[in-house]
C-alpha cells in the first residue's frame, strides 16, 4: 500500500508484455499516448506552477517598487498643478501642462486605481474621469465602431524614460491596442469551418466524459470502502476513491487510467489484459485528450499569459535572473524620479524641459 497520498513519481500507464512476446501495434499506440499525455500533463503543471510563483514574487518584490514610484509620480502631479498657478509660464505653456497633468492621473486612476486623483483630473479635462470612462464602455459594446481616444491606457512597463516621454510611449501603445483589438474583433466573426472544428471538439470532449465514467463506475465497483474489512487495504480504496472521482469530474480519462492500472498492480494484474476492442476504443479517448492538452498548452504558449511567463517564468534560475533585472530597472526608474522630483522643485523653470 502507497505510504503517502501524493507519490513523487505517479505510475503513467504502460502495456508490458511478459515474457519475450513483442507488444501488438494498438499497444505500442496505447503507451506512446499516454506516454505524450504524461509529457504534456507534466509541461502545462510546471508552466502554471512558474506563473503562479511569479505572481507571489511580483506582490512580495515588485509591488513596494512600484507603490513608491506611484507615489512619486502622485508628487509630480501635485507639484504641476501648483506650477499651473504661478506667474511663470505662458498661456500656451499652461495649456501643455493641462494636458500633462490629465495624462499622468488619468494613468495613475485607470491602471492603478489611485482614485485620490480623480479630482485633479477633472480640474484639467475637458472630460471628467467619469465621463470618459462611461463613454468608452459603451464605445467597447459596439463591436463596429473604432475605439476612442480616451480608453485608459494599458498598463506600463518598466522602461527607464522621463514622465513626458513615459506618456508619449504610452499613448503609442494605446495606438497598437486598438489596432490589436481591432484585429481581434475581425477574428471573432466565426467561420463555417471553425464552427464545425467547435462542434468536433465538443463531441470529443463528450467521447471522453462516457470513457471517463465507464472507467470510473468499475472502478468505483472495485474500490468501493464499504466492502473492504481489512482496514489497512480500506484506508488505502478511500485515498484512491477520492482521487478517482476527482479525475472524473475533470474528464481527465488519463488519470483514470492510470488509476486503473495502479489498482490493477495492486491486485497482480495487468494492462496486457485488456481486451483489443476496449484498447482501441482507449486509444482513441487518449488521441482526444492529447489534442486536449496540446490546445491548453498552446494558449499558454500564445495566450494572454504568455507574454507574462516570457517576461518572468521560467526555471528558478531563470526567473531569479528576471526578477533581479526587473528590480534593478524598477529602482533605476524611482531613482530618476526622486532625481526629477528634486531638481524641479529646486528650480520651477525647468519643468519648461517636460513641455517641450
Amino acid at each position: 500500500m502507497p505510504q503517502n497520498n501524493k507519490p513523487a513519481r505517479q505510475l503513467t500507464p504502460q502495456i508490458t508484455s511478459p515474457g519475450k512476446h513483442k507488444l501488438s501495434k494498438l499497444q505500442q499506440e496505447f503507451n506512446q499516448k499516454t506516454a505524450l499525455i504524461d509529457q504534456l500533463k507534466q509541461e502545462l503543471a510546471a508552466r502554471h506552477e512558474s506563473i503562479n510563483l511569479a505572481q507571489k514574487r511580483i506582490e512580495k518584490e515588485l509591488r513596494p517598487i512600484i507603490e513608491q514610484q506611484l507615489e512619486k509620480r502622485v508628487e509630480l502631479a501635485n507639484l504641476l498643478d501648483e506650477a499651473y498657478a504661478s506667474a511663470l509660464f505662458s498661456y500656451r505653456e499652461k495649456e501643455k501642462l493641462a494636458t500633462l497633468i490629465e495624462n499622468i492621473t488619468f494613468d495613475l486612476i485607470a491602471n492603478y486605481e489611485r482614485q485620490d486623483m480623480v479630482e485633479l483630473h477633472d480640474r484639467y479635462a475637458e472630460l471628467t474621469y467619469n465621463e470618459k470612462t462611461a463613454y468608452t464602455q459603451e464605445d467597447t459594446q459596439a463591436p463596429d465602431e473604432s475605439i476612442k481616444d480616451d480608453e485608459p491606457g494599458i498598463e506600463e512597463d518598466f522602461d527607464d524614460q522621463d514622465d513626458f516621454e513615459r506618456i508619449q510611449a504610452q499613448l503609442d501603445r494605446e495606438m497598437e491596442q486598438r489596432e490589436q483589438e481591432k484585429q481581434n474583433r475581425q477574428k471573432s466573426r466565426k467561420t463555417k469551418a471553425q464552427l464545425a472544428k467547435e462542434a468536433q471538439a465538443k463531441a470529443e470532449l463528450s467521447n471522453i466524459s462516457k470513457a471517463s465514467r465507464r472507467v470510473y463506475t468499475e472502478l468505483a465497483k472495485l474500490l468501493h470502502p464499504d466492502r473492504e474489512l481489512d482496514e489497512t487495504k480500506r484506508a488505502w480504496k478511500e485515498e484512491a476513491m477520492k482521487r478517482v472521482t476527482q479525475a472524473y469530474h475533470h474528464d481527465d480519462f488519463f488519470e483514470l487510467l492510470r488509476l486503473q492500472l495502479e489498482f490493477m498492480q495492486e491486485q497482480g494484474q495487468a494492462l496486457d489484459q485488456l481486451p483489443e476492442e476496449q484498447l482501441q476504443y482507449y486509444v482513441k479517448i487518449l488521441t482526444d485528450q492529447v489534442e486536449e492538452l496540446k490546445g491548453e498548452l498552446q494558449d499558454l504558449l500564445t495566450g494572454s499569459n504568455a507574454g507574462f511567463y516570457t517576461r518572468f517564468g521560467g526555471t528558478p534560475k531563470q526567473m531569479d535572473q528576471k526578477f533581479k533585472s526587473a528590480k534593478e530597472d524598477l529602482n533605476r526608474e524611482l531613482e530618476q524620479l526622486k532625481q526629477n522630483l528634486r531638481t524641479l522643485q529646486d528650480d520651477p523653470q525647468m519643468i519648461r524641459m517636460l513641455l517641450k
